[in-house]
This record gives C-alpha cells, structure tokens and sequence, in this order.
C-alpha cells in the first residue's frame, strides 16, 4: 500500500485552486463538510444537477478521481489558504 500515495495525484496545487470558481469553491467546501450533492444544492439553492456538473469540474480541475479526494484537497488547501475554505461558514451563494 505504501505506493497509493504516490499513485494518487497532488490535489493540492494553488494553479488548480486559481481554475475554480466561487461556487467550485463553495461545492468543495460541501464535500469537505460530509455534506450530500442533495444538501449542498439546497444551502447553495441550485438544482442538484448543478451540483454534480460542479463537482465533475473540481474533480477535473484538481486532478482527482472520487468525492473523498476532492475532500482531501479541501482540507490540504484549508491548511495552505487562510480563508478559502473557513470551517465553520455557511454555504451561502
């Protein structure tokens, strides 16, 4: 197993986060949060579909391949971004 990590791609690149836009971000901020797409669309209040096109973009945009990744690069970017994606914000578009 000690070769996954190196499998998986760096999700943590500022260059990527520079590609998102507001509401990637805040999508991804829902992802991080353990939220559903479902429960996401309704604090953003957009169409769930929305939200899956949104989360597609994130994950090829970061170059990951599942909703846990996209998770994970949320938290490696909290850590290196002050204020991108404060903990306790509400989702509000």
């Amino acid at each position: 197993m000690a070769g996954i990590a190196h499998d998986m791609p760096v999700a943590g690149d500022l260059a990527a986060v520079a590609q998102l836009t507001p509401t990637q971000l805040k999508v991804m901020h829902g992802v991080h949060s353990g939220l559903l797409n479902k429960q996401i669309a309704f604090d953003l209040g957009i169409a769930e579909a929305t939200v899956k096109a949104h989360m597609t973009a994130l994950m090829r945009k970061l170059n990951v391949r599942n909703r846990t990744q996209v998770a994970m690069a949320a938290q490696a970017l909290a850590q290196d971004m002050v204020g991108v994606m404060p903990s306790s914000a509400p989702l509000q578009a």
